[in-house]
């Protein structure tokens, strides 16, 4: 259960007061309140992101093997053990992380207000949304109804501006990312803390994002707003399993189901949309009747076939099954990347194969830049360019890009630590109440949910750079608290 600070006692270290009287000002937009979370840390709560996050995974992971699309992996068999590994130790890693009492004690509240954080953050995002919309989508003001009717040329704008345009606001958002980042985490787990003016801040954002996202005809923002309201809603279930709180067991489930339709419509709607413009853009095939044909061979990506036997064609109906084989595709051609990857030596990249947008720039800063190239060709992803799979263009799992730093062996290690630190933000969330522990919380779920895809946190520079400091924030603040806690002496001894 969160730790509660009674209204007769100033708790200055917790960013909150004990006073009774209204706040005023700065301090009715930055002062949190003591409300417990929505959650507690027990029961069935603590594993609930676990089951989610990897449960996405699985699936994928599954429909390689029963799915309606063969990949044609070179070694299934090594394929699969070390994607069994990767899974038990990220399992063991989150397990001791929630279980393990003496390693992950909690320090106390956390010092830092998280309407503090909402409302700076909102405040940067908001300068930064109008001219950010003008670059990446060339409105001033998001134009959600064009995105929804014709994603495809929504997002050939957006690939186009990206090419021509100076992104000076992207490159700010960059910087600002470590506030900006952190706003749908908490104002969608540590809402009942929050003041009504941050709140309001956070709400607003969101559906801003989730408008320019829309409009640029980009999948991802409305995948992961949609996974993290899934796990949200899963969690709101989960914690509502007592005969008194049925109702709000129904509305979750409710909820989920609405968010998963929700979202399957969108996705098959923009991807239409896309290869219907593809198609526009060919001469050579300009009908609507090309239109079904080009989705199978998109599903197909040149190398897969489909399973004709499989239940899949006797159980969804042919209108349907176009969409159905680009969504198998979607989550499963990423492991034909891996078995391509697993074929290929390690050659060691030295911390800069792991992501793209640090390789680059730290090598600039080295004054290296002309390595770059050379140490690109040692990644496995650039080792895959040479075999016709290039990654960016297809996916190749999360896993391969560690993979150039670790080898397959330490990434197996590594997902021990991902499920530890995933667990461990969870637990600080619930107990600590901690803003920045809900941020990496958040932002590790996402990772786990493109597991199937990409190396998602560490892609573009926004992300990777928001990432890396919050969570460098958050480990030294922890260890400072729990120095801090070793170093308080007893002052009284209860009685027996």
């Amino acid at each position: 259960m969160p730790e509660t600070t009674p209204h007769t006692t100033s708790t200055a270290a917790s960013g909150t007061t004990g006073s009774t009287a209204p706040a005023r000002g700065v301090r009715a937009w930055t002062r949190d309140s003591d409300r417990p979370l929505v959650f507690e840390f027990a029961g069935v709560t603590r594993y609930v992101p676990l089951v989610v996050t990897l449960g996405l995974f699985v699936v994928s992971w599954s429909l390689v093997v029963l799915g309606p699309i063969d990949w044609h992996l070179t070694d299934p068999g090594r394929v699969h053990l070390f994607l069994a590994c990767a899974t038990l130790a990220f399992v063991a890693g989150y397990a001791v992380a929630v279980r393990w009492r003496r390693t992950t004690t909690a320090t106390g509240r956390s010092p830092l207000s998280a309407s503090a954080l909402v409302t700076a953050g909102a405040v940067v995002y908001l300068l930064l949304y109008v001219p950010v919309t003008w670059t990446t989508t060339g409105d001033w003001v998001p134009d959600v109804w064009h995105g929804l009717r014709d994603a495809g040329s929504a997002y050939a704008e957006n690939k186009r501006l990206n090419e021509s345009v100076t992104p000076v606001f992207l490159y700010v958002r960059m910087l600002v990312a470590p506030l900006t980042i952190l706003l749908f985490p908490l104002t969608l787990f540590l809402w009942p803390r929050l003041s009504r003016p941050a709140r309001a801040l956070g709400v607003l954002c969101v559906l801003l994002s989730v408008a320019l996202t829309i409009a640029q005809g980009i999948n991802r923002g409305v995948a992961e707003f949609s996974g993290q309201l899934v796990l949200f809603l899963v969690l709101v279930a989960g914690s509502s399993l007592s005969r008194e709180r049925r109702g709000r067991l129904v509305r979750s489930l409710v909820g989920i189901v609405l968010v998963v339709a929700c979202f399957f419509a969108y996705y098959a709607t923009t991807m239409n949309s896309r290869i219907e413009a593809d198609g526009a853009a060919d001469e050579s095939s300009s009908t609507d009747d090309d239109t079904d044909e080009r989705m199978r061979d998109t599903a197909m990506i040149g190398v897969a076939t489909t399973r004709e036997d499989n239940p899949f064609f006797d159980l969804v109906p042919p209108a349907l099954q176009s969409e159905g084989l680009i969504l198998s595709s979607y989550l499963t051609h990423g492991y034909r990347g891996l078995s391509l990857a697993m074929d290929e030596d390690f050659t060691p990249t030295w911390g800069l194969g792991f992501s793209e947008f640090y390789r680059h720039n730290l090598l600039r800063v080295a004054g290296q830049a002309d390595r770059e190239e050379a140490v690109e060709a040692r990644t496995y992803a650039g080792k895959l360019i040479d075999q016709g799979w290039p990654d960016g263009m297809v996916w190749s799992t999360f896993f391969v890009h560690p993979a150039s730093d670790l080898g397959f062996p330490g990434v197996v290690v590594l997902m021990a630590l991902i499920g530890f630190a995933l667990g461990l933000s969870w637990r600080d969330t619930l107990e600590r109440g901690d803003p920045l522990a809900a941020g990496v919380f958040f932002h590790l779920c996402i990772l786990v949910f493109y597991l199937p895809a990409n190396n998602q946190l560490f892609q573009g520079g926004e992300l990777a750079i928001g990432f890396t400091v919050v969570t460098g924030a958050w480990l030294l603040l922890r260890r400072r608290g729990r120095a801090e806690v070793d170093r308080t002496p007893v002052t009284e001894v209860p009685a027996r």
